[in-house]
């Protein structure tokens, strides 16, 4: 089977989100060792700068090349860059200062419901019951993942003004996943990517100014905020949204959205086997039931009209020479 083949199908689509997981999922395990040393826009914007400097060599050609559809589209590339690079990691930061643990994991599985309302209401997207179903299922496996087994934590949560920061985050990785779906077609995706690495990093820049007052603080470059930079920008931004952009593309923002849920478990693995931190049989458990519900939801296959798309769509991920 020819590369152009084989990216035009579900099988591809599941193997890039895949591959886009396990790119982010380390992204929690850098950002536990980072807290404390360095601020969310100071981190944020070394990161994403770090990382247009990496793929600048590779993508800056595919954008060049582009540049009359990414000015044509420059309203969908600044909301894309907004609710996907420059706002969402600041405003986790910020709501983990006055949002509990429990309630940040709990609003942040609305994402994929979000996404599902969003393509189903506004996009016209038809959805099987059963789509929802499976939200439902692995929602109840996140659940008992975070509250440990202990329902009755539930009872006892207590709502701040971060919880509303958690939820706006949530609406706009629904927002930004959607409006992957409707334009990925349009644009390869080396040219995506240069451009949401120049256009958020440039909305990085007020934010960063915000946070040091109006001064340019440089962190203490130890060896450990070195590589994490490194993973950070590689792994978890570049690579991270190619491989994610390509499948919502594929597959379509609602059901690419499910595997959201397989982040918890797979973050639980890549700190076992990094940091060699303890797995326990109710996290083995619910990391079944959502890979259950998500399972349930993809069987129903995707809707007639992301079929059609994704069976005509030929442009490649091609890193320009």
């Amino acid at each position: 089977m020819q590369w152009k083949q084989f990216r035009t199908n579900q099988t591809a689509g599941y193997m890039f989100i895949l591959l886009g997981i396990l790119n982010w999922s380390g992204n929690f395990v850098a950002a536990r060792g980072l807290s404390g040393h360095i601020d969310p826009a100071t981190l944020n914007l070394f990161r994403w700068s770090l990382a247009t400097l990496i793929f600048l060599p590779f993508g800056f050609r595919a954008f060049w090349r582009e540049r009359h559809v990414i000015g044509h589209m420059w309203k969908e590339m600044f909301f894309l860059a907004l609710t996907g690079v420059s706002l969402y990691d600041t405003l986790v930061f910020l709501a983990g200062h006055t949002s509990e643990a429990l309630n940040m994991s709990l609003i942040s599985t609305l994402s994929p419901l979000l996404t599902s309302l969003v393509a189903q209401f506004i996009f016209k997207e038809k959805l099987k019951p059963r789509m929802y179903m499976g939200i439902a299922l692995s929602t109840f496996g996140i659940v008992m993942l975070v509250t440990d087994g202990h329902f009755s934590r539930l009872a006892t949560m207590h709502f701040a003004r971060g919880d509303l920061l958690i939820l706006c985050t949530a609406m706009m990785s629904a927002a930004y996943n959607t409006t992957i779906g409707r334009i990925a077609g349009k644009i390869s995706q080396t040219a995506l990517v240069m451009a949401l690495c120049l256009f958020g990093t440039a909305q990085i820049i007020p934010l960063y100014l915000w946070e040091t007052g109006g001064a340019i603080i440089l962190p203490e470059f130890t060896p450990t905020l070195i590589w994490s930079l490194l993973y950070l920008a590689i792994f978890a931004s570049i690579l991270c949204f190619l491989f994610w952009n390509e499948a919502v593309h594929i597959l379509g923002a609602p059901k690419a959205m499910l595997f959201y849920y397989t982040l918890p478990p797979i973050s639980g693995l890549v700190a076992w086997l990094v940091i060699d931190e303890p797995v326990s049989f109710i996290q083995s458990f619910s990391g079944m039931v959502i890979l259950a519900g998500i399972l349930f939801a993809l069987y129903g296959g995707l809707p007639k009209r992301r079929r059609w798309k994704a069976k005509h769509y030929d442009q490649p991920i091609e890193i320009a020479n």
